[in-house]
This record gives structure tokens, sequence and C-alpha cells, in this order.
């Protein structure tokens, strides 16, 4: 299935979520449904797509441990609601993902884009500061990284929707692997401020298009 039919069975499916039952006032549920009809006449999407779209099976897949200032760590909560997934770490701080399995490849192929994003931008801001006679240190690359993440991180936020729905095939998934997850307790630091100013300056360019296909289509590795 291509990555733009597969956006226009999520669109539909969206839309068909928008009834009395979720909130919805019996007009606004109604305009939907009739919204929803007409994108599966004009796409050709008949109940037997849709559903089988829906079964599609959970997975819970852990990434790559290589991670420098622990980018993909502090960016995984926002990544996971971006893409639907369930995101956590153990104490060895590597990030698992459990989802539907498209929306997990998704999320582990966006945190690692993400976490380049920063690695380039941290690399461009540590020249600009020896150009102008500075030093780097463990201190000042830290608190630029903290910045980018936390402006990656904000921007994530103002794009998930308000209210996700638990899907029942990643909770029954979590259960069968006896995952029980807890928040996540705040982590404070020491920064130094202008670095952390550069880095959500930095933050703000980030972008969080869904890969395009090249010749074949995406995989957990």
């Amino acid at each position: 299935m291509s990555d733009s039919r597969k956006k226009m069975l999520e669109k539909v499916k969206a839309i068909l979520a928008k009834t009395m039952e979720n909130g919805c006032t019996e007009g606004e549920a109604m305009a939907a449904l009739a919204k929803a009809r007409e994108l599966m006449a004009t796409y050709e999407i008949d109940e037997k797509e849709l559903n089988a779209f829906d079964q599609e099976k959970a997975t819970i897949f852990k990434t790559a441990v290589q991670d420098p200032y622990e980018i993909k760590y502090f960016l995984a909560k926002f990544v996971g609601k971006f893409t639907r997934c369930r995101a956590w770490a153990g104490k060895d701080k590597v990030v698992c993902f459990a989802g539907l399995e498209s929306d997990v490849i998704f999320a582990t192929w966006l945190l690692d884009t993400l976490q380049r994003f920063v690695m380039r931008a941290l690399r461009d801001f540590q020249k600009q500061r020896i150009l102008k006679n500075m030093t780097n240190s463990n201190y000042t690359s830290a608190s630029f990284v903290h910045g980018c993440t936390v402006r990656i991180s904000q921007k994530l936020k103002e794009l998930c929707p308000a209210e996700v729905t638990e899907n029942a095939l990643v909770t029954a998934e979590l259960a069968r692997n006896g995952i029980v997850l807890a928040k996540r307790r705040a982590s404070s630091r020491e920064a130094h401020m202008p670095s952390v100013k550069d880095g959500m300056a930095a933050g703000n360019h980030a972008r969080f298009d869904r890969p395009v296909s090249q010749g074949g289509q995406l995989k957990l590795k």
C-alpha cells in the first residue's frame, strides 16, 4: 500500500471518528459522515478496505542504542504522541515504541531524522563559536541540545491532537509482553542559557514530514 493511500485511509478513519459518542453534535457527526462517504466514493474506498486497515498488527520496537547527548530520549515522548505510538525508555534510556507497525516505522524514522538534525545543528553551533574565538565545552553543547530538543518537542506538541484514543491492539500487545508504562519524572538540569536560546532558535527549523518512498517501503530493522 502506498503512503498516499494510507494517508487517505487515515483521513477517512479520522473523519468517521467524529461521532456524537466522541463529543460531536448531531449536525457535525452527519456532516463528517457525508464527507467520509464522499471521499470513499472519490477514491474507491470500501468498508472492507477500511476494516482491513484497522486490523494492522501492533508491534513493539527498540531503537538503536547510540544516542549522543540523549537526543532521542528527550524527543521520544512527543515523537510518540505525534505518530500515535506509546514511547518509553528503560534505565538505559534506550527508546522503545509500541504502535501499529506503520506508525512505529514512522516514529523510528522520525526520531532518527530529528537526531541527525540536532547533531547537524550542534556542529554548526560549535563552528560558529570557534569563528567567534569562543570555546566549546560539554556544558555549552549539552545546553544547545537541550534548547533544540525542547523547541522541537514544543512544535510536535502543537501538532498533536488534543486527545488521542488508545488503540486496543497496542494496549493488548503491551499487556501480552508484560509492559506497564508509568509517567516519566521531569528532570531538571543546569544549563548555559545563551546556548539554550541558540538551540531553541535552531529547533524552529525542524520538519516532521513523513518519509518519501524511494524504491521500496521503509521497514523495521
